[in-house]
């Protein structure tokens, strides 16, 4: 009979579990679920855009800015833009959980299944809300310019991230004998990555001295 008593509750207990853990993500993040809607701004606008998958493209935009329906995923997607005078430029859209999406509490083996389920179908994961892609110049009047253009992104895409960086090396240093935070490490990846693609487009930037004389 206890036993029979303690299986009875433990459907009960998982279910205040999940309603806890619910309420607990809602109040900390009170925005509604991620529609499957992003929007893809360029500046200058006007960019012609498109979203790929890898070699695939998934949807597009004529003329930023305009909205695209994405699936949840697991994948890192890419926004290309092109524009007459410009530079085709890129920008990375990396999926993020969506506290805002419900979810089974990791209790038992209903919760762990449910729990499973969503890692794997991407379920609790979505994009970005909205996009804006900087279009790079194909051609800078001095080197001068050219320098003060991609130092001022370099230092953009070091702020993006800053103050959760900072955060996570605070949370090292508070456990030294324990690996720092994960998230952190992912941090640092991407931040490098997103740096690297900004040389490779300040590799490709052309002078105006360059550029040859007409014929």
């Amino acid at each position: 009979m206890r036993l029979g008593s303690v299986l009875l509750l433990l459907p009960a207990l998982a279910g205040c579990a999940t309603a806890a853990l619910n309420a607990s993500l809602r109040a900390a993040n009170p925005q509604p679920a991620w529609n499957g809607e992003t929007a893809i701004a360029s500046d200058p606008a006007g960019a012609q855009c498109a979203v790929h998958r890898g070699d695939r493209q998934v949807a597009s935009v004529p003329a930023a800015p305009g909205t695209v329906q994405l699936p949840r995923s697991h994948a890192v997607l890419e926004v290309r833009c092109q524009a007459e005078g410009f530079l085709e430029t890129a920008v990375l859209m990396r999926p993020a959980d969506d506290p805002a999406v419900f979810r089974m509490a990791p209790n038992g083996i209903i919760g762990a299944t449910a729990t499973v389920f969503s890692l794997a179908s991407a379920r609790t994961m979505r994009y970005p809300g909205q996009i804006t892609v900087a279009m790079v110049p194909a051609v800078f009047a001095t080197d001068e310019m050219r320098s003060e253009f991609f130092e001022g992104r370099r230092q953009a895409i070091l702020a993006s991230r800053a103050a959760q960086l900072a955060l996570a090396d605070e949370r090292c240093r508070a456990q030294p004998d324990s690996s720092c935070d994960p998230a952190g490490l992912v941090m640092r990846s991407e931040q490098d990555e997103d740096l690297a693609r900004l040389d490779r487009l300040r590799r490709q930037a052309r002078l105006a001295s360059d550029a040859p004389a007409a014929p």
